[in-house]
Formats: structure tokens, C-alpha cells, sequence
């Protein structure tokens, strides 16, 4: 629009002139900015308002350029800007930028641009309307900062949280939900359902979830799983409601925390407590004062009965025994458990003996606040022990005696020097055979013999075993340098050994103990060694 003098100088009427100057005027008095520049940016027309925005008068803003008005920041944005426009041949264009007032003062404007252009459609002015929208803008940095801190504490939040609109399709959540979901980008999960995210199997029950929350109202403390974007799968403690706007339901927001270490230490606590239900050792806890506060099933069963609790602890034992528990309770104050054995009191009156460890139960602080105790029932071991000790004992005297009768079933007496002879009484088994062969061999060399006499008086039956256990034993002493005398053989027996076709060749035998111990000692014979030989030489 041109200046004054250019108005004043206007072909027209007067009343067109009239027009142009209340037309001024009425620039003059707005409270938008108007401005006209060249093809170059310069300032040709300003109206009243450029002494408020640009602490110029209209005067002094003909001949400056746009960009020297423009904040520094914006310039570069503006030149593009207008670029654009003239290479789309635009008539009309809206643009935001910021101008800077002389005292430095920044205002921020909307301007509404008509660009004229010659026949060539080169551009050969701009027509600028701005609006002052500073405020507007402080408004709306205010909303955006605000937003921004809303955020940041949403983000700050150790739990997840998470907003959708009624098709279960998410508008927002803080950066928890995002890691979750293996998401680095708030626009990556903005428009996207249960479905398109990791833990899409569980996708139908979480929509249920929010269709019902949207109809019926806010659920809180929801614990399910959840499948992360890692593939790992988490415990939730989920609370949701319906999100509103107006009395209208327009979605859902929801809130979790993520349960899985205390899930886990539950299920561990679940599992300690099936345990000590079901463990076999009786397991008790107390308070400070010994005052019974838990037992399991096998500890109230061992004692029987039905429920100890409230029993003091010390009552339910052997008064001899309870300065041992007090022994017991102090040592944990110091360090470990405390493991001792004490005598309970059963509810019949007997006695029940116990392994007993004593752990002390602490707070966080390390404060003693009660105790355990984890009783072993050895009674039956006890008792098994003593039987064992006393089997063993009688064990212990039943070989004794089977030594002792070992001895006398087959002795061996020395009755003169290389002279040894070992009557025999009773029946001969196989078992007493083999004694009489080592009895037999270890005296002759003991007792360096060269005739072993074997009285067979006392012996009723001599068989074919017996008959044969006597030759081995012969052969065998005559491997020693001994020669075996067989003594005391009845006429019964003789004529029994005749039958069963037994030969002697190794044995001499005589008819009494007493012609074999004279034969031996007439025949007693004494080691010589010829040519390195040993050789048997009678005296």
C-alpha cells in the first residue's frame, strides 16, 4: 500500500481520496501490523502499529529490509519460506515467524502474505497482515512446558504406565511401557493395538480386560504376565480405569508394577512353607520371651498334640534340660546356630529325645526377634543304638566263646620236645576238619615238631570226610617235616574204614594214646642239613 505522500498525490476525486484516507486511518487505529515490501524485501509502507512492534516509527521503517526486523533465528526459515511461495506461483500464504522490537523485545506474529506479481509473473511486492499472537504462544509454550513436565514425571515413574482410546489402541505411555515393549520411540507404539506388540498372545485377554473396565469401572491389584520385547516373561500388578472427557468414556489408562522378584520370593515362601509343613524333623518358632508362635505338623504330632501355640517353650521340657536350651538361645547372640540334644516332655508322660538347632530369627537391623527351632526325634535311634551296642557286646562274647570252644575242640598240647598231640572229641564236621588242619599245621611249626600225635578216642563216627580231612592234614604236616601217629581207633571205626575202602599211607596208627606218644618218642627225629638239604635223621 503506498505512503501518504503518494495517497496525496493519487489520481481520483476527492471523494476517492477521502475513502483512501479513512482506509489509513482505520490501519492506523488496528491492531494488526501492515506492512508492504519490494520484490526485495524492502519495507515501501508500514502502518501505526510498527512504533509498537518495532519501535519504529512508519517513516523509519521505509527502506529496511524484512530479515533486519526479523529475529536471527527465524531469517533463514523466512527467505526459504518465501522461496517456496514465488516457485509455486502462490498468491496467498500464511507463515509464524518472530520479529525483534528495537529495544529487543521479541513478539511473535501470524502473518497473512499477498504476493502481486507483473505479467511476467515475476513477483513485484508483498502485501503483509500480521497478527500479534505473543501471548497466544506464551500460552502455548506454557501448555507445552507443562506437557513436557508431565512427562518427564510419567517417564520418572518406577512403575508403567499407559493410555488408549476405546479401540484398545494406544495413545501414550511413559518410557517403562516403551523398554517393555522393545520400543525406542514414543511414535512407534502411538496408534498400535495389544496385538502388534510382544506380548500379543496375551492380546485378547488384555482387550477383554479394557472393554470391561470401560463399561463397568476401575480394577485394581490385576496380577498377570507379561511377554517383554527381550522375550523375557514379568509379573505385573496391574490397576486400570476408565479414562474420561466430559461425562464421555473415551479410553482407558492403566497402571503397573512390576511383582516379579516378590512373585518369585511368594512362590519361594509358598514352597519353604510346603516344606516345613511337610517336612519330618519338627520345626518350631518362638518370640523373644520362648513363647511359642508356630509349629509344623510333625513337631506338635511328636510331642502329641494338636496345636502349641501359645505353649511356653520351656515347658514342654525336661527340667534338667532346659539351663542346656538357655545354654542353647545365647549362643546364637554370638554367631551360627546353636545345635544341642534335649529331652521333651510328650503329652503321656514319656520321654521324646531330640536333635535340636537353634538359629536366631533377626530383623533387618540384626536384632534378635524370636527363634527356630528344628527338632530331630532320635528316640528310636537312641534305642536302636543301645541295641546295637548291646548285640554287639553279646556278638562280641558269643565269639569269645566260639574261640574258647574252638580252643578246646581241637587242642594241641606239647608233650615233649618235637613232640605235639591233639586228642579230638565229638563229631567232626567239615568245618571242625579245617580247624583240625590249621590247629595241627600252626603247631608244628610253632613248636618245631617232627611227630604230631591225633587221638581219635573220643571220636564216635569217622566217615569219609573225616577220614579224608585226617589225610590232608597228614600230607600236609609231612610238607612241614612232620610225620602224624593216629591214635585211638575202635574196632567199629576200623571195621568202618575197611568198608569205605580208606588206604593210610601217610599215617602211622596206633591202638592207644598212650602206645603213640611212646612211639613218638622213640621216633622222635631231629633236622640234619646234608648238601644244603634238610633231611630227617632218627636218634
Amino acid at each position: 500500500m503506498p505512503a501518504d505522500p503518494s495517497l496525496a498525490a493519487a489520481e481520483g476525486s476527492y471523494p476517492d481520496i477521502a475513502r483512501l484516507q479513512r482506509l489509513q486511518s482505520a490501519l492506523d487505529g488496528a491492531a494488526l501490523l501492515v506492512t508492504e515490501t519490494d520484490a526485495h524485501g524492502m519495507i515501501t509502507y508500514a502502518n501505526a502499529a510498527a512504533q509498537r512492534y518495532f519501535g519504529y516509527s512508519p517513516a523509519e521503517c521505509v527502506g529496511k529490509t524484512v530479515l533486519e526486523l526479523t529475529c536471527p533465528a527465524d531469517r533463514e526459515r523466512l527467505q526459504q519460506q518465501v522461496r517456496e511461495w514465488v516457485q509455486q506461483g502462490l498468491r496467498t500464504a500464511e507463515l509464524e515467524n518472530r520479529i525483534v522490537h528495537r529495544n529487543g523485545a521479541i513478539f511473535t506474529f501470524l502473518w497473512s502474505v499477498t504476493i502481486h506479481y507483473d505479467e511476467q509473473g515475476h513477483p513485484i511486492h508483498f502485501t503483509s497482515i500480521g497478527h500479534d499472537i505473543s501471548q497466544q504462544e506464551r500460552l502455548r509454550q506454557e501448555l507445552h512446558d507443562k506437557r513436557e513436565m508431565l512427562y518427564t514425571v510419567i517417564d520418572s515413574l518406577p512403575i508403567g504406565v499407559f493410555w488408549k482410546d476405546k479401540e484398545s489402541r494406544f495413545l501414550g505411555c511413559n518410557r517403562r511401557v516403551l523398554n517393555d515393549a522393545g520400543l525406542t520411540s514414543f511414535k512407534q507404539i502411538i496408534g498400535k493395538t495389544d496385538f502388534d506388540l510382544p506380548w500379543h498372545k496375551k492380546a485378547p485377554i488384555y482387550q477383554h480386560s479394557d472393554r470391561a473396565i470401560m463399561n463397568t469401572g476401575p480394577k485394581l491389584n490385576i496380577e498377570e504376565t507379561l511377554t517383554r520385547g527381550d522375550g523375557s516373561v514379568i509379573w505385573l500388578r496391574t490397576a486400570k480405569l476408565p479414562l474420561r472427557r466430559g461425562g464421555e468414556t473415551i479410553g482407558v489408562l492403566g497402571f503397573y508394577e512390576d511383582i516379579t522378584e516378590l512373585h518369585h520370593q511368594e512362590e519361594g515362601l509358598r514352597t519353604f512353607r510346603l516344606l516345613v509343613e511337610n517336612a519330618p524333623d519338627g520345626i518350631g518358632i518362638t518370640d523373644t520371651d520362648l513363647i511359642i508362635t508356630y509349629t509344623n505338623p510333625a513337631f506338635a504330632a511328636m510331642l502329641g498334640y494338636e496345636n502349641l501355640t501359645g505353649k511356653a517353650w520351656l515347658d514342654l521340657i525336661h527340667p534338667d534340660d532346659r539351663p542346656r536350651l538357655e545354654t542353647a538361645i545365647r549362643q546364637p547372640q554370638r554367631a551360627g546356630i546353636a545345635r544341642t540334644t534335649l529331652r521333651y516332655l510328650h503329652r503321656d508322660g514319656t520321654i521324646i529325645t531330640a536333635q535340636c538347632s537353634v538359629p536366631a530369627l533377626r530383623n533387618r537391623n540384626g536384632r534378635i526377634v524370636g527363634y527356630a527351632s528344628i527338632n530331630q526325634d532320635i528316640t528310636e535311634q537312641l534305642r536302636a543304638e543301645a541295641e546295637r551296642q548291646r548285640l554287639a557286646l553279646q556278638e562280641q562274647v558269643i565269639h569269645a566263646q566260639q574261640a574258647i570252644l574252638r580252643e578246646l575242640s581241637t587242642p594241641l598240647l606239647p608233650i615233649a620236645a618235637g613232640v605235639v598231640a591233639m586228642p579230638l572229641i565229638g563229631t567232626i564236621d567239615s568245618t571242625r576238619a579245617q580247624q583240625v588242619m590249621e590247629t595241627l599245621l600252626e603247631g608244628i611249626n610253632q613248636y618245631r615238631a617232627t611227630v604230631a600225635i591225633i587221638d581219635i578216642t573220643g571220636v564216635k563216627v569217622v566217615d569219609t570226610q573225616v577220614a579224608g580231612a585226617l589225610i590232608r592234614a597228614a600230607q600236609a604236616a609231612s610238607l612241614l617235616g612232620a610225620q602224624v601217629v593216629l591214635t585211638g581207633i575202635s574196632p567199629e571205626i576200623a571195621q568202618t574204614l575197611v568198608h569205605i575202602g580208606v588206604e593210610f599211607y601217610d599215617l602211622v596208627t596206633k591202638t592207644t594214646l598212650q602206645e603213640g606218644i611212646a612211639f613218638a618218642l622213640s621216633r622222635r627225629q631231629a633236622p640234619q642239613y646234608t648238601n644244603g638239604r634238610k633231611v630227617l635223621v632218627k636218634r
